[in-house]
């Protein structure tokens, strides 16, 4: 630790604190425009110069200059205000002065320091900079007429989401800030750029003159896409979502988003959104009163109950108090030990693998911890895409700390692209034969962490076979690549192991986990200070359902069971809640005919999705936006969810809905509120009990604490698949811009990507003779699709790639579950 002095205040801080990071500590303001805490120093703007006794004779940036013992410092003086002033006059200079058709009027920095320094004249003059605005992309407007040079959009994209969209461009007084070759703005949109920007330079389109800031009301909540967990700040006017405001202060995700969570907010808004219950009279559905709904939904669960059953197919975007209620309206008023989440199947690597190896259902570590990793290894490099903001953790951990970063995947992706990255790419589906490799590799050579650990002899004899050279051959992986991927992870004090679970990625998902469980142990990353094994969920609150227990009771069926139940007449009633299977869940026709099968189907939802076409009552529900609760995020962090607007017409909270049917059962689920309602869940969720509703503050809680101790620590065998023999194999997942179907009803993410696409790679493509939008026929399992090329460099030869969010695409025509699908493409 460091003492110091600034203006006249005794400080004490870390000895790696910058001067303004002291003055921050102790209370004390110096303005800044090219500063910001998540960015390394730079030191641009020269607003923040302070005087140091030490330094006589010159101002010094406090942003840059590390705290020194002894050090005297002040912040303002006649000196340093004439000096800022002068500083803020030269900004000016070739600045368009446009406040009133700007809209970071009212929250624009250079705006707030001119008023402040009173700059009411300037001593310099020249010509105002007449550069074109960029408006040729949907989500950010380029004004580089308004560019103070600060380099904090530069930065940020380079530092945080490794993209390089930016860079400054000639000398002088015609420096600018431009993409390369001064195109137009094609990257990511994740819109860090705009939150960076301290005037009107960089605005976000879809908010533009919809309100000034003053005007919104700000609500802090948590983004209702996939498992991050990232504090998302409402910006309401007239109870109507118009933006969504930077905030660095709250979550985890400091400030940082994705093109989904600050772009994808309208569907909350959307005018498609179902609105008033309907009832299925004469073999059409029509509007009904929610007594009627309520009536008709407890009548045909009844008569189900009396006959084959009830099964119960919930998404993962309730809340912890919602699925609570869900699980005890189950039990007790419905009376179905059959019920399930998202498909039933993705999940399993967790409910399956991590609890049989680890003896816990979650991750062990959080995600600030994985920045100071040494070594992280991806299994898929699709991870970027369904956990972005977690993905530019990565890209820091490597960008600033040197983390060795090793992807086990069937494609390149994002991750390829950082520093130093080493890609094993290997033949679809077969990742967990490296996985298997490298543990076999570990044991051999004695590499291995196995103080403590059970089953070594048994894992050691079920790889006897998987050695990299032999496994190398089965998946095109080279061996010595295998060899020096577990030994980087191995060698390293902190380790990191991160793998998604989703729809897409039902296929050998409990194996999967078993076997990054298995190597976490061998390398040592569940016993990591820092790191650990990652398992994160698709969906928002993909933990919460698994800690609330949202799976098959005694005897219960699954999710993929009461499909063929249902189908097979052996299931009399669905209750599908904020899923859609038509679109979502594989083999389409398999889930087409469960819902024409079924006697009865309720569906409980936000939207009319193409699961609806077979309901006999439609329950309208309501967003994230709309909710009060809890989510849990892939982390084990519980955090704040807040209504910002109403319900749209007659929409119900999911929490209400659950309390209707209950009541009119018989059984009494009502409580004073959703803090009431976990009060009682968390006796019943490990890890939960000291937790305090009210007491769960911006940051959230994290369950189990920051490091979650395995029960034990036992290695499992698990067997990889043998890879696909086919000249041209398909492969689905997650897209950037798309989260689940429900981003498809967001003008954001539409924007991005408005439409399904097959991608191929550039040795394909020249094959082929294809061209960029023009269709091709997609054919396997006995369907066809027919979708636009997109031409790409990531994937390797004889692999093409769909993105699963599309019902119109009809991926799941094809993909039944399989980790490759072997296809025929035509023109």
């Amino acid at each position: 630790m460091v003492n110091l002095t600034i203006d006249g205040k005794q400080v004490k801080v870390d000895k790696t604190s910058t001067i303004l990071e002291a003055a921050e500590q102790a209370g004390i303001r110096i303005p800044v425009l090219c500063h910001a805490k998540k960015l390394l120093p730079y030191g641009a703007c020269r607003v923040c110069l302070v005087e140091v006794e030490q330094m006589k004779g010159r101002l010094i940036p406090a942003c840059t200059t590390p705290v020194t013992d002894g050090m005297v410092v002040t912040t303002m003086s006649d000196e340093i205000k004439k000096v800022r002033k002068t500083v803020l006059e030269f900004l000016l200079v070739n600045h368009v002065v446009d406040c009133p058709i700007c809209d970071k009027g009212g929250e624009c920095d250079l705006q707030d320091l001119t008023y402040e320094y009173e700059v009411t004249k300037n001593r310099f003059d020249d010509a105002k900079f007449n550069w074109e605005t960029d408006e040729r992309n949907p989500f950010i407007e380029r004004n580089m007429n308004r560019c103070v040079l600060c380099g904090k959009c530069v930065r940020v994209c380079d530092e945080i989401v490794a993209y390089g969209s930016y860079s400054f461009i000639e000398r002088g007084f015609d420096t600018k800030v431009a993409t390369a070759y001064d195109r137009g703005l094609d990257c990511e949109f994740c819109g860090q750029c705009v939150s960076m920007c301290p005037v009107g330079a960089l605005l976000p389109r879809p908010f533009k003159f919809k309100a000034r800031p003053w005007q919104l009301k700000e609500v802090d909540t948590v983004c209702g896409y996939c498992g991050n967990g990232c504090t998302v700040t409402l910006g309401v006017l007239n109870n109507k979502v118009e933006t969504i405001r930077f905030n660095d202060k709250n979550g985890v995700n400091d400030g940082n988003l994705c093109v989904r969570g600050r772009f994808g907010y309208s569907f909350i808004n959307s005018e498609d959104r179902i609105t008033r219950p309907m009832i299925r009279r004469n073999g059409r559905l029509e509007p009904a009163t929610w007594s009627e709904a309520i009536d008709a939904v407890v009548s045909g669960f009844k008569k189900a109950g009396s006959e084959k059953g009830v099964g119960i197919l919930s998404g993962g975007r309730l809340t912890n108090e919602e699925f609570f209620l869900l699980k005890k309206l189950a039990a007790n008023s419905i009376k179905t030990p059959h019920l399930d989440h998202s498909g039933g199947e993705c999940y399993k690597g967790v409910t399956v693998g991590m609890r049989q190896t680890l003896g816990i259902a979650a991750s062990t570590g959080t995600y600030p911890q994985v920045e100071e990793c040494d070594a992280i290894l991806s299994i898929r490099s699709d991870f970027y895409e369904t956990h972005p903001v977690f993905g530019m953790v990565v890209n820091q951990a490597v960008k600033r700390h040197d983390a060795q970063l090793i992807l086990v995947s069937d494609k390149k992706g994002k991750f390829t692209k950082l520093p130093h990255a080493q890609t094993l790419l290997s033949k679809p589906g077969t990742e967990l034969s490296v996985i298997n490799a490298m543990c076999q590799y570990l044991l051999a050579e004695g590499l291995a962490a196995t103080e403590g650990v059970e089953g070594v002899d048994e894992l050691k004899k079920a790889l006897s076979d998987q050695t990299p050279a032999k496994v190398a051959k089965l998946t095109g992986v080279d061996a010595e690549a295998i060899k020096s991927a577990a030994k980087k992870l191995a060698e390293s004090k902190n380790v990191a192991i991160l793998l998604a679970y989703g729809l897409p990625y039902s296929a050998q998902s409990a194996e999967l986990g078993t076997a990054a469980a298995n190597l976490s142990i061998l390398t040592g990353a569940v016993d990591s200070e820092k790191g650990g094994l990652y398992l994160c969920g698709e969906k928002a609150n993909s933990q919460g359902a698994l800690d609330l227990n949202i799976l098959p009771g005694d005897k219960g069926f699954g999710a993929q069971k009461m499909l063929e139940a249902a189908s097979d007449g052996k299931l009399s009633a669905l209750y599908l809640i904020g899923e859609d299977p038509v679109v979502s869940y594989p083999d389409r026709a398999k889930v087409i005919k469960a819902l024409e099968k079924v006697p009865f189907l309720v569906v409980q939802d936000i939207f009319m999705t193409a699961s609806c076409e077979e309901a006999d009552v439609i329950l309208p529900a309501t967003s994230f936006a709309e909710k009060d609760g809890t989510f849990t995020n892939a982390e084990r962090r519980i955090q704040r969810v807040r209504p910002g607007v109403p319900s749209p017409g007659e929409a119900k909270t999911d929490l209400a809905i659950f309390s209707l049917i209950a009541g009119r059962f018989g059984d009494q689920l009502s409580y004073t509120g959703p803090a009431a309602i976990f009060a009682e869940l968390k006796q019943e969720a490990p890890g939960y009990q000291a937790i305090e509703f009210d007491k769960i503050g911006p940051q959230g809680v994290v369950w189990g604490g920051e490091n979650l101790k395995p029960a034990f620590k036992k290695l499992v065998a698990v067997e990889g698949s043998k890879p696909v023999e086919a000249r041209f194999q398909m492969v689905t997942g997650s897209a950037l811009y798309h989260s689940g179907t429900l981003s498809t009803h967001a003008k954001g993410p539409l924007a991005a990507m408005p439409e399904p696409y097959v991608e191929f790679g550039a040795e394909d493509a020249a094959e082929l003779a294809l061209k960029e939008g023009e269709t091709v026929a997609v054919k396997g399992n006995g369907a066809e699709l027919r979708l636009k090329v997109k031409l790409g460099k990531r994937l390797p030869k004889g692999l093409v790639f769909v993105p699963y969010h599309f019902g119109d695409a009809g991926v799941n025509q094809i993909y039944r579950g399989e980790s490759s699908v072997p296809v025929e493409i035509s023109k």
